[in-house]
């Protein structure tokens, strides 16, 4: 029976296919059965070389866009770099500029320049060690200050070296007054670093803002440099005296560079 059927099928086939090529002329048959024999081949050959071709152009595009990526990088880094040199730059310059500005308004000064090398390391003691010593003019006794105001007071020295006690250490102590209205008075230090002016007398007016400089009273620092700013009163009717919290001057946790006072040392040390 399958037989049959099969040769049933031939037959029809080939009939069809000979009605197919009386209708078609010779060059139209032989383009047509090109096509439709190697047709299918040339598709199926084509279609994997067209994909070929799109992975190496996306495989080419991926190596442009890293070595870009890579460019980019090295382009930030850069400019990252000349940003922080740049930021170097305008901040030793705003010092240069304060230290100008000091130096001519303190004329009667004369002073070395020091960079801060070290902190006491016990941290019990608020104190700076700088890189000048014997060797460069500085002494026992001399005072420590920036373009900003007050620092503090050279309390020990080595012939390179020497150690600065801060104003805000617990036993450091400075004869003050309020320059609006002249009322004397006295900073002193304490363990938590904060300044207090204490015995300003209970009559005298005092604001949140008013300046205080050194009054040169004893002989330890000389007159008007810049110790702080009142931000805070205390009073107390029954006291004879008021107190006021002060912010120093000098912003310590920043503080890199000093200018040591060589020609004023201590009355008791003259």
């Amino acid at each position: 029976m399958l037989t049959r059927l099969a040769y049933l099928l031939l037959i029809l086939a080939a009939g069809g296919l000979i009605i197919l090529l009386s209708r078609l002329p010779q060059v139209q048959f032989v383009e047509t059965v090109a096509f439709e024999v190697f047709g299918p081949i040339e598709t199926g050959v084509s279609l994997p070389v067209v994909r070929l071709d799109q992975i190496g152009q996306t495989i080419e595009e991926i190596g442009q866009l890293r070595a870009e990526n890579a460019r980019l990088r090295e382009e930030v880094d850069r400019l990252s770099q000349e940003a922080v040199q740049i930021g170097e730059l305008q901040r030793e310059n705003a010092e240069l500029r304060a230290e100008l500005g000091f130096r001519q308004s303190n004329q009667d000064f004369t002073w070395v320049q020091a960079r801060i090398i070290g902190f006491d390391p016990s941290n019990l003691v608020h104190a700076i060690i700088i890189n000048k010593g014997t060797q460069d003019n500085v002494a026992t006794g001399m005072t420590v200050v920036t373009p900003s105001g007050l620092v503090g007071q050279v309390v020990a020295v080595t012939p390179t070296t020497a150690k600065v006690l801060l104003i805000t250490d617990v036993s450091s102590s400075v004869d003050s007054l309020i320059q609006s209205n002249q009322a004397k008075g006295v900073v002193e230090g304490s363990r938590d670093g904060q300044l207090t002016m204490t015995y300003i007398p209970q009559g005298v007016k005092v604001q949140t803002g008013d300046r205080v400089v050194t009054s040169g009273l004893g002989g330890i620092y000389p007159p008007g440099l810049w110790v702080g700013t009142i931000t805070d009163v205390r009073q107390n009717d029954v006291d004879l005296y008021q107190d006021a919290q002060l912010e120093p001057a000098v912003d310590f946790s920043r503080l890199e560079v000093v200018l040591v006072i060589t020609n004023h040392l201590p009355t008791k040390l003259r």
